[in-house]
């Protein structure tokens, strides 16, 4: 049952946005009263931090499904980062919904697992590809952030900059990646 609301969330977060959402209105949609929904949900905010999760959820198994078999690290970090730019790109609304609730959460209370698998699957790439250098643990987080604010800094441009086409928006992803990759050196 919880996944099934969970589902019909997601719906109304693509079609109109998490701002759209309420219990209420995610009730009239699944002919239930509010009241069922408050057994699964404390509020809206629990439901979109559950929202979010999924979308973690998503984004790691993507990334798993589509890079287990990529044994180089540095091709392996560059797969990892277009798949993450892509679900961004394809799945708008879920992606704002999980950048904003990240944000607040950060100040509230700590990360949730989803999110950590995610952050820590791109630090371990980048390790990796740094394996023949010696690097300092600072150095590995900072470049990490680094790798993630690059496809956050391109996904935001895409929901922006309607008028960048899909070729321009993939060159400036790869030279951006390329030149992470290269500073890894």
């Amino acid at each position: 049952m919880h996944k099934d609301i969970l589902h019909a969330a997601l719906r109304i977060v693509r079609e109109e946005g998490h701002r759209s959402l309420s219990l209420r209105r995610l009730a009239n949609d699944i002919e239930f009263s509010a009241t069922v929904l408050y057994l699964y949900f404390k509020n809206k905010e629990a439901l979109l931090v559950d929202l979010a999760r999924f979308g973690y959820q998503q984004l790691n198994t993507n990334i798993d499904r589509n890079c287990h078999s990529i044994f180089d690290p540095k091709n392996r970090l560059k797969a990892m980062l277009t798949i993450y730019w892509r679900f961004a790109t394809r799945e708008k609304e879920l992606y704002l919904l999980m950048q904003e609730t990240g944000m607040h959460l950060n100040s509230l209370a700590p990360l949730f697992p989803e999110m950590l698998i995610f952050i820590n699957s791109i630090n371990q790439a980048i390790t990796k590809a740094c394996e023949k250098e010696k690097r300092t643990s600072v150095f590995l987080k900072h470049k990490c952030y680094m790798a993630i604010a690059i496809v956050q800094g391109l996904a935001s441009l895409n929901l922006i900059h309607k008028d960048l086409d899909a070729r321009s928006q993939s060159q400036m992803l790869d030279d951006a990646i390329d030149s992470l990759i290269d500073s890894l050196k």
